[in-house]
């Protein structure tokens, strides 16, 4: 297929988290690694009280969630992110973890994919994560855009955190975004962003404030979805 056919598909963009999934992976994947050890719960612990004002605000976000991806994974052993977070997403989906797929997601992407349309997953999660989770259950023509993790130090953290403005940025540097994508579907006023780069914006499950600054910044342009069936 030619980047010109490519390029003029119609396009069917996802945020991933509580979107698809309904679940926080990254969040599931950190908290679930540190509370394994003791001594990551203690570190943990300790720092939070010094992280939390820095989750709070969005340039400090990448900051706080880093030294908690490193805290998780820290001692790397020689092993690579792609193994760390494999080995988690071979349990994802397990009962005694019990993430699922939302079944009316999984419908909205094949019917995306019967109309011959360009399917992306951008999520605030690790790309790398976000593709060993998926690998069981979506097909390969997906492209997948998320944070970027790097070793750093015995342990891995972000080297970008693909979270608001940053989904648009990282979209056009990696040639996923040429003006405006035709379909947009979240669950957060984070990709308030992302939805005004759609033509067509669907909110997914959305609490009320949600729902009222998405429609203030879009002009009431929006469709809201309620999501409940999972597989």
């Amino acid at each position: 297929m030619s980047d010109a056919t490519l390029h003029s598909r119609l396009v069917a963009v996802f945020d991933f988290d509580k979107t698809l999934i309904d679940s926080d992976v990254a969040y599931l994947f950190m908290n679930t690694a540190i509370k394994s050890s003791k001594v990551r719960r203690m570190a943990a612990g300790m720092l939070m009280p010094v992280l939390l004002p820095f989750l709070l605000i969005r340039p400090g976000r990448i900051f706080a969630v880093s030294v908690m991806m490193w805290i998780a994974t820290f001692p790397l052993r020689g092993k690579t992110a792609r193994a760390i977070f494999g080995a988690f997403a071979s349990g994802v989906l397990s009962q005694s973890i019990n993430v699922r797929f939302y079944d009316e997601g999984m419908k909205a992407l094949a019917a995306h994919r019967r109309l011959g349309h360009r399917l992306l997953i951008i999520s605030g999660s690790p790309q790398e994560l976000v593709r060993q989770v998926t690998r069981p259950v979506l097909e390969r023509d997906i492209q997948i855009i998320g944070s970027q993790i790097i070793p750093f130090l015995g342990g891995l953290i972000y080297r970008s955190y693909c979270m608001g403005p940053e989904k648009i940025k990282l979209a056009r540097e990696l040639g996923a975004l040429d003006k405006n994508w035709d379909y947009g579907y979240s669950d957060s006023a984070w990709d308030i962003p992302l939805l005004a780069h759609c033509r067509h914006r669907f909110l997914v499950n959305p609490d009320k404030k949600t729902i009222r600054r998405t429609k203030a910044a879009l002009g009431g342009r929006v469709t809201i979805l309620n999501w409940t069936d999972t597989k």
